[in-house]
């Protein structure tokens, strides 16, 4: 039983080691120009700039969705579809649509799926319209929404915070509008995220 108890205690103090030896410019960047937070007062916030074209993101959202539920209090969590060029437009503004009508929840593994799984172009309206009625999704209400002056603003928006957080990979990572990272395993990069969350909470 002493011999049990001795390796549970070396395996977690392993792990505490593990977890705190991330290093600058191995596990993470810090961005050249730090940008502001969007978060309550008190909470860091962790932004996972992504795209629904990236096979990478898809197939980290499993963890990524475990990890989340299971976030304390003082973290914002939140997705952004980058837009590097105009072709990606259209999967910034189905993103930003699903966030406005409150249907990420419903929607967003779906749309991950047709994209990746299913090989299908829901950037293309044609594509799109069947996809959502099959979603049980009222298409009228979501393509007006889609086409509304608002959206088109949160796409602008969506190619700025691509430039200004630096972004030249996905999925990427960015706690605090300070860290980055873009650790390629999932559970280590998720390990990375927790230890910069921690480095932002105590200021180090």
């Amino acid at each position: 039983m002493m011999l049990k108890k001795w390796w549970a205690a070396l395996l977690l103090l392993v792990s505490a080691v593990a977890m705190a030896d991330i290093q600058p410019g191995r596990d993470y960047v810090e961005l050249r120009a730090p940008q502001p937070s969007s978060a309550p007062a008190g909470k860091v916030e962790v932004i996972e700039f992504f795209s629904y074209t990236c096979i990478h993101c898809y197939r980290l959202e499993p963890a990524v969705e475990s990890w989340a539920a299971k976030l304390p209090a003082h973290v914002s969590f939140r997705r952004e579809q980058i837009v590097w060029s105009k072709e990606m437009e259209p999967l910034a503004r189905l993103f930003a649509t699903q966030r406005q009508m409150g249907l990420l929840d419903k929607l967003h593994k779906p749309v991950f799926d047709a994209m990746m799984r299913d090989k299908q172009n829901l950037a293309d309206e044609k594509l799109l319209t069947p996809f959502l009625k099959a979603q049980g999704v009222d298409v009228n209400a979501f393509l007006q929404t889609s086409k509304s002056f608002g959206m088109a603003s949160q796409v602008s928006r969506a190619a700025k915070m691509t430039r200004d957080y630096q972004i030249e990979g996905t999925p990427t990572f960015v706690v605090a509008g300070r860290y980055a990272t873009m650790a390629a395993e999932p559970s280590r990069l998720l390990q990375v995220v927790d230890e910069l969350i921690a480095k932002a909470k105590n200021g180090r």
